[in-house]
C-alpha cells in the first residue's frame, strides 16, 4: 500500500505548526494521540506523521502506556517521532526520524533532556493523557515547564487542504453506502445486529475503520442506542416503529463521518411524518446558512427557534447532544454549532467539514435524529451523504 498524502501535504502541516509555535513563544512543543483501536485522539499524530499505534492493554513489567505515541516539534527541525512499536513502517510514515520504545513518555521525557530542551514547552493531548504518565514525563524534564496548548494542532486541522477535501469525498461516497444499507436492513425487517453487521461490511470493505454503528427502534428511541455495549440489539422492528441508524467511522485515511437517519417501518402515522419531517427540515434550513462568514451562534439561535417552534419534549438523546453540527475531520472537532458551546468568535470558514444535525421527540410518538456532513465551499455548502432523506 501507499501513503495517500504527499510528502509535500506533510511538510505544509509542519511548516503551519511551526508558525503558529512562534507565535505563541514556543521553540518546542510535544503533541501526544492515542490509538490502540480508538479513533477519538489519534488525530494529530496521525496529520503530523502518518502513524496509528495499533496496541492497547494494561501496563505490564516490560511496557507501560501502549497505544501512547508522540512528536517532538522544534523550530526550524524535522519532526521526531516517538512510538510504542518495536518498528516503524518506513513504508506509511511521512517522518524519518523515528524512535521507539516500551515507555513512550519516558522515552520522550529522556529524548528531551537530551537536546538539553528546558523552559516552556507546549504540551498537546492533557485531555486524554492518563495522570501515571504525565506524571512519568513530568518527574524526568524538571528542566522544562509544561503549558497546556491542546489546540495547537487541532486548530490547523481545521481547515482542510485540496487533498483532505478529495479524501473526504471518497470518504462521502463510502458513508453514503454504509448508512443506506443499514436504514434499508432495519426497514426490511432485519435484527439491528444484522442490519449494523451489513454496514460494517460496507465500511470496512470500502476501507474504512467502524467505531460504532448505533440502531434504535421503537420505546427506546429517546436513548442514543438500544444497546449501549455493542450500539445494537439482536432485537428485530416492529411495523410501525420508528427505527434510527448512525454509522460512526473514519471511513477513509481516517476522516470521520457520522451521518443518520430516521424513518418508519411500513406506513408511518400523521405524527411520526410530521417529526421526522420537521427534524430533516431543521438540518436543511440550518445548513443553508452555513456560508462563509457567518457566526455559528446565529446558527444555533435559529435551530433553538426552529426547536422551540416545533414543541414536543426534551429527550435524553437531546440533552446528550445539545447542539446542532460540530467540525469533523480525524475525528469530531470543534467548533460546535450550539449556544450553549460556540464561542462569539467561531464562525464558518472556507474548506471546513461540518457535521449539521437536529434532534426532536414528540411524547407518545418517538424521537428523531438526523445528520448530513458537508463541505464548505466558497459558494455554498457541498454535501458528502447523499442517503436519502425520507424511506416512504
Amino acid at each position: 500500500m501507499e501513503r495517500f498524502f504527499s510528502a509535500a501535504e506533510y511538510e505544509g502541516r509542519w511548516a503551519r505548526a511551526e508558525s503558529l509555535m512562534a507565535t505563541h513563544g514556543f521553540e518546542t512543543a510535544v503533541v501526544f494521540g492515542r490509538g490502540g483501536g480508538t479513533t477519538d485522539n489519534c488525530g494529530d499524530i496521525l496529520y503530523l506523521t502518518n502513524h496509528y499505534s495499533v496496541s492497547g492493554g494494561t501496563d505490564s513489567l516490560i511496557w507501560s502506556a501502549r497505544s501512547f505515541s508522540g512528536v517532538i516539534l522544534q523550530r526550524g527541525k524535522m519532526p521526531e517521532l516517538h512510538i510504542d512499536e518495536p518498528e516503524g513502517r518506513d513504508d506509511l510514515l511521512a517522518v524519518d526520524n523515528v524512535h521507539c520504545h516500551n515507555h513512550p513518555f519516558i522515552g520522550i521525557a529522556e529524548a528531551l533532556v537530551a537536546k538539553g530542551i528546558t523552559g516552556r514547552v507546549a504540551l498537546c493531548g492533557t485531555q486524554f493523557i492518563p495522570v501515571k504518565y504525565y506524571n512519568q514525563l513530568v518527574e524526568r524534564t524538571p528542566q522544562i515547564e509544561w503549558v497546556e496548548y491542546d489546540d495547537l494542532i487541532r486548530q490547523l486541522r481545521r481547515i482542510k487542504s485540496p487533498a483532505e477535501l478529495d479524501c473526504y469525498r471518497i470518504a462521502g461516497e463510502a458513508a453514503t453506502e454504509a448508512t443506506t444499507v443499514l436504514m434499508h436492513g432495519l426497514l426490511a425487517g432485519k435484527s439491528e445486529h444484522e442490519a449494523a453487521g451489513d454496514a460494517a461490511r460496507v465500511a470496512v470493505a470500502r476501507g474504512g475503520r467502524v467505531q460504532a454503528i448505533g440502531t434504535n427502534h421503537g420505546a427506546t428511541m429517546q436513548y442514543d442506542y438500544r444497546n449501549p455495549l455493542t450500539g445494537s440489539s439482536a432485537d428485530i422492528p416492529a411495523i410501525g416503529d420508528m427505527v434510527r441508524g448512525t454509522v460512526h467511522a473514519a471511513f477513509h485515511q481516517g476522516y470521520y463521518l457520522d451521518p443518520g437517519r430516521t424513518a418508519v417501518r411500513g406506513p408511518a402515522n400523521a405524527d411520526q411524518r410530521r417529526l421526522i419531517e420537521a427534524t430533516n427540515d431543521i438540518v436543511t434550513r440550518l445548513a443553508t446558512m452555513m456560508r462563509p462568514g457567518t457566526r455559528l451562534l446565529d446558527v444555533a439561535v435559529e435551530g433553538d427557534r426552529l426547536t422551540q417552534a416545533f414543541g414536543g419534549e426534551v429527550s435524553p438523546l437531546m440533552k446528550n447532544f445539545p447542539f446542532f453540527g460540530h467540525g469533523i475531520g480525524l475525528s469530531f472537532e470543534q467548533p460546535r454549532i450550539s449556544t450553549v458551546m460556540s464561542l462569539p468568535e467561531d464562525r464558518v470558514e472556507q474548506n471546513m467539514v461540518f457535521g449539521v444535525e437536529a434532534f426532536l421527540a414528540l411524547e407518545g410518538v418517538g424521537s428523531a435524529f438526523f445528520e448530513d456532513i458537508f463541505i464548505v465551499n466558497a459558494d455554498g455548502l457541498e454535501l458528502l451523504t447523499h442517503t436519502p432523506h425520507y424511506f416512504w
